[in-house]
């Protein structure tokens, strides 16, 4: 079995961090480079996706990533009580 290779878009993102961390560590260099990797995270703004096209000689077809959606309470099951029967009981 081969080794999967990493997306496109999986690389991109990686080389904007690094470019991001490398200005953040030159504009402060006196810090430990654990301290600026953890305020390069406080000052980097994922980018958000594009929609990726696909296209074939019939259809073009643009498949947009999901969004977010409120997620719904769930609501707890009402009890419901029952009258007990004795066992002689109708």
């Amino acid at each position: 079995m081969g080794k999967r290779t990493p997306s496109k878009a999986f690389l991109e993102a990686s080389a904007r961090w690094r470019a991001h961390l490398a200005a953040y560590r030159k504009a402060h260099p006196n810090m430990s480079l654990k301290q600026q990797m953890k305020g390069a995270k406080k000052t980097y703004k994922k980018s958000k996706t594009q929609p990726i096209s696909v296209r074939n000689t019939r259809y073009s077809v643009q498949v947009r990533p999901r969004t977010k959606k409120a997620s719904k309470r769930k609501r707890p099951k009402k009890r419901t009580s029952r009258k007990k029967r004795s066992f002689f009981g109708f």
